[in-house]
């Protein structure tokens, strides 16, 4: 679970105990905590939120009173090049070196979804200072694994969960998934229309607690929009344009060996999308897959069984 354990990488990109020579600029490192974790998470941060708004329906086709399907989603959000770097703030001082005279105030290094390689910081005439700012994940996406349920209600609406109870994973923590929706049919009010359309409206919120119960991350999203499908023997053709928010919070935190406190904030960046996609349908199995176009590029992938 690679994208789980991002959090320890963020919290001790500035941090680690090896990298900090002298009580000084340990103290420094851990005041520059919190500009440096933000822009060292943000691409990840904002592609979780994209994820949580993805892979929200497969056809525009309301199910009857009753009917139901029960998939499993991976979503998650394509990693750009311009997402892989970010500007590291370095420390006023690093032994008798001073910012901006010895070595540079910002460096270029590695975020969370970049190379793995460590970034060092070079004096202004290329010798190592001998602080090395850690490397990323090396992911290609920011991918979330979500199990869905929809049930078809009277008068054409249809009521949609996504959840997973508290899960502990290894020894990293403790993730819970809660999200629920609602679509209703359009194409009932239009006598004739050849395509199915239905509109919608989701909320859900995904949890990360560490192994003592301290929440370290809250994500939130929220989603509405309109969808199209025409059905075609086994294979639906589908497309939408949905508007939506995203929130990541990171922490409180506190930095191991220190009193100071790592909390933050991400908005998503992804305000509205239009997606393409397919479904192939066999008997009661459900194969679906679309292509997410907005601010961050996003992907949805599904199986699952349906009872119209």
């Amino acid at each position: 679970m690679k994208h789980i354990r991002f959090l320890a990488a963020v919290l001790v990109v500035l941090v680690t105990p090896s990298l900090i020579k002298g009580q000084d600029l340990g103290k420094q490192l851990t005041q520059m905590a919190k500009v440096n974790a933000e822009r060292y998470a943000a691409p990840l941060m904002n592609g979780w939120g994209v994820a949580l708004n993805s892979g929200l329906y497969h056809t525009a086709d309301i199910h009857g009173i009753l009917g139901f399907d029960v998939h499993i989603k991976l979503t998650g959000s394509i990693v750009q090049e311009s997402d892989k770097k970010y500007l590291f703030e370095t420390p006023a001082t690093i032994g008798s070196f001073n910012r901006g005279t010895d070595y540079p105030a910002e460096v270029e290094a590695n975020t969370v979804v970049g190379s793995k390689d460590v970034t060092p910081i070079k004096l202004n005439n290329g010798t190592p200072t001998g602080f090395e700012i850690p490397g990323g994940l090396d992911i290609p996406t920011t991918p979330l694994l979500v199990p869905q349920v929809s049930i078809g209600l009277p008068f054409g609406f249809e009521v949609m969960g996504r959840f997973f109870p508290t899960a502990k994973i290894g020894d990293v923590g403790k993730v819970n998934l809660l999200g629920f929706g609602l679509r209703h049919d359009v194409d009932q009010y239009i006598p004739l229309l050849p395509l199915d359309v239905a509109v919608h409206i989701f909320t859900q919120k995904l949890t990360y607690e560490d192994g003592g119960g301290a929440k370290l991350l809250e994500a939130t999203g929220t989603a509405y929009g309109i969808e199209v499908s025409k059905h075609l023997i086994l294979l639906t053709l589908y497309a939408g344009f949905q508007l939506e928010s995203s929130t990541i919070k990171v922490g409180p935190y506190t930095v191991q060996g220190t009193t100071t406190s790592v909390e933050f904030e991400a908005e998503g960046n992804t305000t509205s999308r239009v997606l393409l996609g397919a479904r192939i349908s066999l008997l009661f199995l459900n194969l679906h897959a679309d292509y997410n176009i907005g601010t961050t590029k996003a992907f949805a992938l599904g199986v699952g069984i349906s009872f119209r």
